[in-house]
């Protein structure tokens, strides 16, 4: 049997997975190893070093020649200072600059000026700003109809923050895997008849790339329109190669703000959306990346926990006006919509369903806002899914009062780390939490990749983590819904995986290397 036919791993092959994970005593296996994103990556790496070192240098060395220099630059950092604390910027991260500009007064303030997109972004934003008001027509105003007072709150702020219409008429599913996820997808992507628009964070080399690039060129060449989207920076293992052969058999790919494009570190603004619309009739969405480790093809820390949500009817609409506004962004190309919007089947359901995006290129935080909103609506019950934790304040003190207020909060984190240095500020943010009656769970020889949060009245599924970069920096989208089935899904999976979980009591005793790493980590951690 080809190797590419093979059916994708699904939920139920995680049994013998975890069996010779506990006898072998292995959480963590690399079975494949990419040189070509590994030299990429270390590529980058030394080109950002040199960044730095011009920085430095071009701030150091005048200071060496002329002592009243110095006492120019500690004017302008104090200056600079001064504009981070007045800035919209959150507590911590203002705290992070201000004593970063003070110390390293020589370079900081150029460091800070060119990372802040106030100034470097402020041409990226002008354009998504014109591309929004020439497609603001075709988003129309739709307000909640029979929804909850919570939901029907949570609707008005994302109709007024981004214009995001509250849909009905929507059919939804719930994936508990990225294998089903992506069977589903390459169902779909076989019926597809007239376009196909697909964006992801992630895109590498491998069985699933295979078997999705099968199916696109075999459509390509019956004349229909597949266009992709990848992030360079989370698309290291995508190859020139297979890019090469995409391109040949006729599909548009294009790559989101290439690493090395210019001397700034706006690089750092990331498109982290995972999309995929067929025929303007069903669109995919949750934390699932185009990769062999997201259906377990391919074990990197344990047993991948991804999840997924499948839509048909009215809320495919918003969801295809996001990607050709990616599109004309990364294309500098302006398009018509309209050919591709309404042309979803007409189907009938009274829940409401909200697509949603966030981004720099929004004023205002909109995914922290709709955690924020959906946290302070929580009467019985608030389960959250989530890889990292590394939120601000104000949503950690929202969580403990509603712990305090008793309602019943949990949190599912991994057990096994992609990011190590990552992984020790989120256990230690969670595990602050326990006194205040928030229950932490750590699945067992499992990565989690997936990005939930439901109440008793909605859930939220989508590409948003509890950190600053989700909240502040990247490109997110998600969906938000009161669909009494999802709702019951993704309930279901959440109580499937309690089982499977660590509970502990009270907070781990860390050493001293270790608090000492943890203190500088968290320092820094709101810039991560």
């Amino acid at each position: 049997m080809d190797k590419y036919m093979r059916p994708l791993r699904s939920l139920e092959d995680r049994s013998p997975f975890r069996k010779r994970f506990t006898e072998d005593k292995i959480v963590k296996i690399r079975t494949e190893h990419n040189n070509i994103g590994l030299f990429k990556t270390c590529f980058a790496a030394f080109v950002i070093l040199a960044q730095l070192g011009i920085i430095i240098g071009l701030g150091t060395l005048p200071a060496l020649a002329l002592r009243w220099y110095l006492l120019f630059l500690m004017a302008i950092s104090v200056v600079t200072a001064l504009s981070v604390l007045s800035s919209h910027r959150n507590n911590q991260a203002k705290a992070v600059w201000v004593l970063f500009i003070l110390i390293f007064f020589f370079c900081g303030f150029l460091i800070y000026f060119m990372s802040n997109d106030k100034y470097m972004y402020a041409r990226s934003r002008r354009r998504y700003r014109k591309i929004y008001q020439s497609s603001a027509k075709y988003l129309p105003e739709r307000a909640p109809q029979n929804a909850s007072a919570e939901m029907a709150q949570v609707c008005s702020y994302l109709r007024r923050a981004g214009g995001f219409p509250a849909c009905v008429n929507t059919r939804m599913e719930y994936y508990p895997s990225g294998a089903r996820l992506f069977d589903a997808v390459l169902a779909s992507l076989k019926e597809a008849e007239d376009f196909v628009f697909i964006e992801y964070y992630a895109i590498a080399d491998g069985v699933l790339l295979s078997r999705i690039f099968d199916v696109l060129r075999d459509k390509a060449a019956r004349g229909v329109d597949v266009r992709i989207i990848y992030d360079d920076v989370g698309s290291r293992a995508f190859s020139h190669g297979m890019r090469k052969k995409l391109r040949a058999a006729g599909i548009k790919v294009k790559v989101y703000s290439r690493l090395l494009s210019r001397f700034t570190f706006a690089m750092n603004y990331r498109d982290h959306r995972k999309m995929v619309i067929v025929d303007g009739k069903v669109a995919y969405t949750g934390g699932s990346n185009v990769a062999d480790e997201y259906i377990n093809e391919k074990h990197m820390h344990g047993y991948w926990k991804d999840t997924g949500l499948r839509l048909e009817g009215e809320a495919v609409d918003p969801m295809t006006v996001f990607f050709l506004r990616q599109w004309q962004f990364v294309t500098k190309t302006e398009c018509d919509y309209s050919p591709y919007l309404n042309r979803y089947e007409r189907i009938f359901s009274p829940y409401t369903a909200v697509p949603y995006v966030g981004g720099p290129e929004y004023e205002l935080t909109v995914c922290k806002s709709v955690f924020e909103s959906v946290i302070s609506s929580a009467r019985d019950k608030l389960y959250i899914m989530t890889p990292y934790f590394i939120p601000d304040d104000s949503i950690v003190q929202a969580l403990v009062n509603k712990a305090l207020s008793g309602v019943d909060v949990r949190i599912i984190l991994p057990s096994v780390p992609d990011k190590y240095y990552v992984y020790l500020v989120t256990r230690d943010n969670a595990e602050k939490l326990l006194k205040y009656g928030v229950k932490i769970y750590y699945y067992r020889d499992s990565f989690v990749h997936s990005k939930l949060v439901m109440t008793e009245s909605c859930a939220v599924v989508g590409t948003v983590n509890f950190d600053m970069r989700s909240f502040y920096q990247q490109f997110e989208n998600s969906v938000i819904t009161d669909d009494q089935g999802v709702i019951a899904s993704v309930a279901a999976d959440f109580y499937n995986t309690f089982p499977d979980c660590d509970c502990p009591e009270k907070p781990q005793k860390n050493g001293f290397f270790r608090t000492v790493a943890i203190a500088l980590l968290r320092f820094v951690s709101p810039l991560m």
